[in-house]
């Protein structure tokens, strides 16, 4: 198969596959119906990027349309399975003297798509840009998602009593 694309050789592509599967991987996990459908839809994530290779153009992060892709994987298997798209339960360590982590609490109180928009933007480290890029909004709205879930997010913090300043 090739992977010659508008500039974009062979090597190229299989360096972005290489680069950014574990982070593809990782949002998958977070957002696929189950463990075992995240390892597909990260498979899927990249069969559709090849699959787009001949009309890829670079205009930023190749993450940001990765994660556009696996966003849409994902959401495309809630769909097939009847789902609404819910977070995951997962485990969380013990990380202070009462046995909690306040943050990761706080995150947990937030809105799906408050700990979407976030975990683009600090976990994945995208531009306000490519947020809104891969959520398919207009930057300034994506900007404007992600102050509204930094809101909250405080205000949860600080209603719990848990603020992070001293």
């Amino acid at each position: 198969m090739s992977f010659e694309g508008n500039g974009l050789g062979e090597e190229e592509a299989r360096r972005i596959v290489e680069e950014h599967y574990e982070s593809v991987l990782a949002y998958c996990r977070r957002h696929a119906p189950s463990g075992e459908d995240a390892y597909d839809a990260a498979q899927e994530t990249f069969l559709r990027f090849v699959k787009s290779l001949p009309k890829y153009r670079d205009r930023g992060k190749p993450l940001a349309f990765l994660l556009t892709i696996a966003r849409n994987v994902c959401a495309d298997s809630y769909r097939k399975r009847g789902r609404l798209w819910e977070p995951l339960d997962e485990e969380t360590p013990a990380s202070d003297d009462h046995g909690t982590d306040p943050v990761r609490d706080a995150l947990r109180a937030l809105s799906r798509e408050q700990q979407e928009v976030l975990e683009l933007r600090y976990d994945q480290g995208l531009q306000v840009q490519e947020v809104a890029r891969v959520l398919g909004v207009s930057r300034f709205a994506a900007g404007r998602r992600i102050a509204a879930a930094l809101e909250t997010l405080k205000a949860e913090l600080e209603d719990d009593g848990k603020g992070m300043t001293p």
